[in-house]
C-alpha cells in the first residue's frame, strides 16, 4: 500500500497568491519550489485510492499524479476514477473545496465526522455531489471503516477548533470539539498516522502517536507568531488552531521520544521557515529525526 503526498502546504498553498513575503518570495524568485494545498492519497492502483482531504488544489494534484488519472480502457468506459472514497478530517476551506471538483456524476464515498459532514449538508453548493452517485458516510470518533480490501482507517478527534468561516455562530474556542479529526491508517505492514491540524498533543493522543510506525503531524508554524512578525497577518498560531512546532508543548519537544520509524511535518504554511533548507528552523527539526513532506512524496506503508 502505498501513501502518496499531493499537497504538504497549508491553506494559500506556497506561494500564497497575494503574498510575496515569507517563503513564498523564494517560490516567486525561483529558488523553491512551489506547494499545493495539503492532501493525500492512500491506496493501490489494483485497488484504487482513498483520498485524505480534499484541497482547493485537487484537480491540479490528480493531474500531476498519474495513480488519479481516469482510464480510457476502464470497463465502466471512458469516464472513471480510481478515487473510491474521500475522508475529511475537518470543515476548513483547505479541506472541503476540492470536493467541487468531484461533480459530474462520478460514483465514491465522502467519510467524516458527523458535525463536518453536517456543516457541508448546511451549503447548497455541496449539492452538485449528487446523492445519487456520491455516498455520505457520518463517523463516530474511534470508528473504524475499511474503503479497500487491508486498508483500516480510523478517525479519532484532535484538539481543534470551528473553521474560519463559522466563528461567528460556533466561536473561536480550541479544545475537543468534534470539528477537527485525524486518520490512524493501518496496513499488513504497519501503522500511519495523518494529523494536518491540532491544537494540543494531549496524554490521548500522545499515547497513539507512541504505537505508530508513521507520522505525518501539523507543521504549520514554527514559532506561535511569526506571521504577525513577518507581516503577513495578525493570527498566531494557536489563533488557528495550530500547534506551532516549537516550544516546551509543541511536537519538536513532546514527541521527542517516540519510537517512530518516519516522522515529517505536513500542512506548512507559507511562513514556515523549514521550508528553507538552510534555515536553522529545519536544521533543528533534522536533528530533532524530523523531515518535511512534498508534493508528490511516495511513502510505502
Amino acid at each position: 500500500m502505498e501513501l502518496i503526498v499531493l499537497g504538504a502546504a497549508a491553506g494559500g498553498g506556497l506561494p500564497q497568491w497575494n503574498c510575496a513575503g515569507g517563503q513564498s518570495h523564494h517560490v516567486w524568485q525561483g529558488s523553491h519550489t512551489a506547494q499545493t494545498q495539503a492532501s493525500v492519497a492512500i491506496g493501490d492502483p489494483e485497488l484504487g485510492y482513498v483520498v485524505i482531504n480534499a484541497s482547493p488544489d485537487l484537480r491540479q494534484q490528480i493531474l500531476e499524479t498519474p495513480q488519479l488519472h481516469p482510464s480510457s480502457t476502464h470497463t465502466d468506459g471512458v469516464r472513471n476514477s480510481p478515487i473510491q472514497a474521500v475522508i475529511v478530517t475537518n470543515a476548513d476551506v483547505d479541506n472541503v473545496a476540492g470536493l467541487l471538483n468531484l461533480r459530474e456524476k462520478q460514483a465514491f464515498d465522502i467519510y467524516g465526522p458527523t458535525k463536518v459532514l453536517e456543516i457541508l449538508n448546511e451549503n447548497s453548493i455541496f449539492a452538485v455531489l449528487d446523492p445519487e452517485f456520491v455516498r455520505q458516510h457520518p463517523l463516530e470518533t474511534q470508528e473504524t471503516i475499511t474503503p479497500l480490501p487491508g486498508l483500516d482507517i480510523e478517525i479519532f478527534t484532535v484538539a481543534g477548533k470551528a473553521p474560519l468561516y463559522l466563528e461567528d455562530r460556533l466561536g473561536i474556542e480550541s479544545g475537543d470539539l468534534g470539528f477537527t479529526s485525524g486518520i490512524e491508517i493501518r496496513t499488513e505492514t504497519g501503522k500511519t498516522l495523518v494529523i494536518s491540524s491540532c491544537a494540543a498533543i494531549d496524554q490521548p493522543l500522545l499515547e497513539r502517536i507512541q504505537t505508530a510506525d508513521h507520522l505525518l503531524f501539523d507543521g504549520t508554524v514554527f514559532e506561535d507568531d511569526e506571521m504577525p512578525k513577518l507581516g503577513l497577518g495578525s493570527k498566531t498560531g494557536r489563533r488557528m488552531g495550530h500547534l506551532p512546532i516549537s516550544g516546551s508543548d509543541g511536537p519538536l519537544a513532546r514527541l521527542a521520544e517516540c519510537p517512530l520509524q518516519t516522522k515529517r511535518f505536513f500542512h506548512i504554511n507559507n511562513s514556515n521557515p523549514i521550508w528553507d533548507p538552510q534555515s536553522d528552523a529545519y536544521q533543528r527539526i533534522q536533528s530533532a529525526g524530523w523531515d518535511i513532506c512534498h508534493d508528490g512524496l511516495v511513502l510505502q506503508i
